[in-house]
């Protein structure tokens, strides 16, 4: 039987059985404890506010063979919403409106800026459900919210002292505890093959910034086209200039929070004498043709269509092979992206990502207050994450997808064979939206290790770019958490809160001319001199030396 005559059967097991919505049904729910009450089907709302977040949606969101499972375990079926925009603006839209969704998973990188910071005074002014009442009758969660996070993160933002002990938040896409469970994304610059080999150029040769200069230039003058036959862009970026830093990784360094040791004296970030030189280096790409006009304001619709029809010759993000294997490397595999590189930093190492044992920032869920059944959220969140949920979420069903063989899953080799030449199904069949979304404290590739006649090239391909940019791990608490407890840290916030450093260096990028563009530079620096930067790192430098346990 094939996949597709499989997934039909399922569907239709489903269009007749229980179906979604709240008539649906009895529930599945297991053997009840005495005592227990019946699980009513319910529909709840999802909102994945990740700009682009969309992409792992199942077609029919409803009745895929996933999807069903978790209505007959949990009696939960979800309406899913995504977001082509900015996740900020999204964020405080629902918010200022009062339409929270039942359930939403956002970027959680901080509680001093960006997401974090709205998520958390949304949290303050009662519009996120307290969590802490529910942790111990769902075990799974509880564990979630504990497991795989930097202790400094841990106690100072996902458990906020503001937030006076009440829980709001759940983690996910969080390691299982283990260093070896650490997510590497890959970051770093990628160029189309087939550009890399008429110029005669090896991809690991480029690893400065005048190395990748010299190529961009060779790029721009050799008139290499896309797969419509029309010019490419020398260099890009993904939606929103993501992640344009990867072409000023010789500025970068292995760092852990916003305070640098220049010459003897700690600085803040937004001091740094090297955003001279970055600047002037990007504007020195977008003034010659070499790097996209449009970067920093791409949606991910642009972005993909130029990603996926090889327009950038260069691009700088992960290598987002979940687009690129069955688009452009299906149609034109000469194009396939190599890793440039990997880039050095300013110390002359390699650009890579930098982690704490645990994570420091993460996609994470809350539920709105106004949700009329939390235990239903709850208890799919929870199933979700655990053993045989997670089995679902990556593997789908068993006999239908996969078996388990010496206690490992395996896939049926029909089906693998039309997921790996079609990922369309595998995301369709309810295999694609759960685990970056809703699982967290746990790794497959560690619980789950699969052996190399079932990975796919991809899964080798991302797995050798990993061995060439492997994790850097600092087991050091950030300084910036030593800045929470100088005398004007409020005050300093207040003063610099309507400043957006990294807006006004897009803005410089575009500037008349580079006198201009400097001056708007060293103005917003000198904005955070007189909201007391400088006090606040002399501060933080004094309360450093007392201790042995802070990393920079």
């Amino acid at each position: 039987m094939t996949l597709i005559a499989l997934l039909l059967l399922v569907t239709m097991t489903a269009c007749t059985g229980k179906g979604g919505g709240e008539d649906a049904g009895t529930v599945d729910t297991g053997p009840k404890e005495q005592g227990t009450e019946e699980i009513k089907p319910v529909t709840l709302t999802f909102l994945s506010a990740w700009n682009g977040g969309g992409a792992g949606f199942p077609q029919d969101q409803e009745n895929n063979p996933v999807a069903q499972k978790i209505r007959e375990k949990t009696g939960v079926t979800l309406k899913l919403e995504s977001i082509t925009t900015s996740e900020v603006e999204k964020l405080n839209t629902i918010f200022a409106s009062g339409t929270v969704p039942d359930i939403v998973n956002a970027p959680f990188w901080s509680t001093t800026g960006g997401e974090g910071q709205v998520i958390k005074k949304a949290a303050m002014e009662g519009q996120l459900l307290d969590l802490t009442p529910y942790l111990d009758k769902y075990p799974n969660i509880k564990r979630l919210v504990t497991t795989g996070i930097a202790k400094d993160f841990a106690e100072f933002d996902l458990n906020s002292p503001d937030f006076e002990g009440k829980t709001y938040l759940i983690p996910t896409e969080t390691p299982d505890g283990t260093p070896e469970s650490i997510h590497n994304w890959n970051y770093g610059l990628f160029a189309r093959g087939d550009i890399l080999k008429a110029l005669n150029v090896k991809a690991e040769d480029i690893d400065t910034q005048e190395e990748l200069y010299d190529l961009l230039v060779k790029i721009r003058d050799g008139g290499f086209k896309d797969i419509g036959g029309k010019p490419v862009i020398p260099a890009g970026t993904m939606w929103n200039g993501w992640d344009s830093g990867q072409f000023l990784a010789g500025w970068s360094d292995y760092t852990i929070s916003d305070f640098h040791q220049v010459d003897g004296k700690l600085i803040h970030w937004t001091q740094s004498k090297d955003h001279e030189a970055k600047l002037l280096y990007m504007r020195k790409l977008l003034t010659e043709g070499l790097f996209d006009l449009e970067a920093f304001n791409n949606t991910s619709t642009t972005a993909n269509e130029k990603l996926t029809t090889g327009k950038l010759a260069v691009f700088g993000a992960q290598p987002m092979l979940d687009d690129l294997q069955k688009t452009l490397y299906k149609t034109n595999p000469e194009m396939q992206y190599e890793l440039l590189g990997p880039m050095k930093n300013k110390s002359g190492e390699i650009r890579t990502q930098v982690e704490k044992p645990g994570r420091s920032g993460f996609p994470a869920l809350f539920l709105s207050a106004n949700i009329k059944d939390p235990d239903a959220a709850l208890r799919y969140i929870d199933y979700v994450n655990s053993e045989e949920g997670r089995l679902l979420a990556y593997f789908g069903i068993e006999g239908t997808h996969y078996t388990m063989e010496n206690g490992l899953p395996r896939w049926i080799p029909d089906v693998k064979k039309q997921f790996d030449d079609n990922p369309d199904l595998k995301r369709d069949a309810g295999l694609n939206y759960l685990p970056g979304r809703f699982i967290g404290a746990f790794s497959n590739d560690i619980t789950w290790p699969m052996p190399e006649d079932q990975k796919t090239k991809w899964k080798k391909l991302e797995e050798s770019l990993s061995a060439k940019m492997p994790i850097k791990i600092i087991d050091k608490v950030s300084a910036n958490y030593l800045a929470r407890e100088w005398p004007k840290y409020q005050e300093y916030r207040d003063k610099t809160s309507s400043l957006n450093f990294d807006e006004e260096i897009k803005r410089a990028y575009f500037a008349a001319s580079d006198q201009e563009a400097l001056d708007m530079l060293h103005s917003v620096q000198e904005k955070f001199r007189a909201a007391g930067v400088e006090e606040m790192a002399e501060f933080v430098a004094q309360k450093a030396a007392e201790r042995d346990d802070v990393g920079f």
